[in-house]
């Protein structure tokens, strides 16, 4: 029986940092860093990157990058409605009737 040996010489290892980076920072989006925008701007950046650039590990990149989308819309829907709320208490407060506070006085 003939033993061959190893070959010494192994592929590679393939890159994976930007996918890992993608799906940490959409996780941290998802945790509530999604206010800050730039959180999940950052992961769908790397997202995308790492989806082109990284064949082997596609479904990291992906779900980093559905993380990332869901952070971000998050933050849109807060940010809307945190100007929402100003523009309807600025309205409110133009429209209110001050005339009965002064029976309390």
């Amino acid at each position: 029986m003939t033993y061959y040996p190893s070959n010494p010489y192994q592929q590679p290892r393939q890159p994976v940092g930007l996918s890992t980076a993608s799906l940490v920072l959409g996780i941290l989006s998802m945790l509530g860093l999604c206010l800050l925008i730039l959180v999940p701007l950052a992961g769908i950046i790397t997202g995308h990157m790492g989806y082109r650039r990284e064949p082997t590990v596609r479904g990291l990149s992906l779900a980093g990058l559905i993380t990332s989308w869901v952070g971000l819309a998050i933050a849109v829907l807060f940010y809307a409605f945190i100007i929402w709320a100003i523009w309807f208490s600025v309205g409110y407060a133009e429209n209110f009737d001050y005339s009965g506070l002064n029976d309390f006085a």
